[in-house]
């Protein structure tokens, strides 16, 4: 645990202003993408690495999964990957265009509710990977295609998990639902506004965001911050958001807090949720 070198922001700046470097130029990582259904779901991503992980590097060479390592390969299939991950996968696809002729995928679009109420594929069209992105295009311009198409994406766990390792804090990904982060990463308990600092987690239950800057205390219970996630439009900052205590608590006894203003842009969640601390890791 230590003094942080970036601040969240200078993240999402890295994964998508203008993005993650590779054999092909630069490609902005501006989806989210989680495995949870009523997230949208990784149908996509799901279709493409079933197979692609056991293709061979120019056709004999070791498999993708070994040259990139399969517990790897499971993170970003999840959305939670880092960026070396990404970058060692599509210098891997973009050296072997040809074999992507014979990779098969589906398009999906984010899992919809059916009358039944359970979540349901929503397969937008089908294809092999060369002739639906790369076949006249470069490679930027074909996995850039493919990052809309939600093949690859970051979720609230992935970009928080990356914060820290972009920052040295974490030497590789840990796992945990946001709610476990609280216990296990981020233990520190924050019970007033003014007590806020950058590097705080904003945590729901289902979601994880951290707090970027502090501007200034409004008053005894309000403060203007910036905060940084990845939410619905991927990794972002949303500046000079209003944060207030609302006198309430939540499970454990932690401190409630709500937003009184989402910010700009706004940030796309709702909900109250309380702010916890890593020990040591600071700005």
């Amino acid at each position: 645990m230590a003094e942080a070198t970036y601040l969240p922001y200078h993240y999402v700046d890295y994964l998508r202003n203008p993005g993650i470097p590779f054999s092909g130029g630069v490609v902005s990582l501006n989806q989210y993408m989680c495995k949870t259904q009523s997230n949208g779901g990784n149908d996509s991503a799901t279709s493409l690495y079933t197979n692609l992980r056991w293709m061979k590097d120019g056709g004999s060479g070791p498999t993708l999964n070994s040259l990139v390592g399969g517990g790897l390969i499971d993170i970003a299939l999840k959305g939670q990957g880092i960026p070396s991950t990404f970058a060692a996968i599509w210098n891997f696809m973009c050296r072997n265009r040809g074999q992507l002729k014979k990779l098969k995928v589906e398009v999906c679009g984010r899992r919809q509710r059916n009358s039944d109420g359970d979540w349901e594929k929503n397969v937008l069209r089908t294809g092999n990977v060369h002739d639906l992105y790369f076949d006249g295009r470069s490679d930027q311009q074909a996995i850039q295609l493919m990052v809309n198409d939600r093949f690859f994406g970051i979720d609230c766990i992935g970009f928080t998990a990356g914060v820290l390792i972009f920052n040295s804090e974490w030497t590789k990904y840990h796992g945990g639902e946001p709610l476990q982060w609280a216990k296990w990463f981020c233990t520190v308990g924050v019970k007033r506004a003014k007590d806020v600092l950058p590097l705080d987690f904003m945590i729901w239950d289902g979601h994880i965001a951290m707090i970027d800057w502090v501007w200034k205390v409004i008053d005894d219970k309000t403060i203007e911050v910036d905060i940084a996630q990845s939410s619905a439009g991927g990794p972002q900052y949303n500046e000079r958001v209003l944060l207030q205590e609302t006198g309430k608590k939540g499970s454990g006894g932690r401190p409630m807090f709500k937003f009184l203003h989402t910010g700009t842009p706004a940030a796309p969640v709702h909900g109250n949720f309380f702010i916890q601390r890593r020990d040591g890791f600071f700005w």
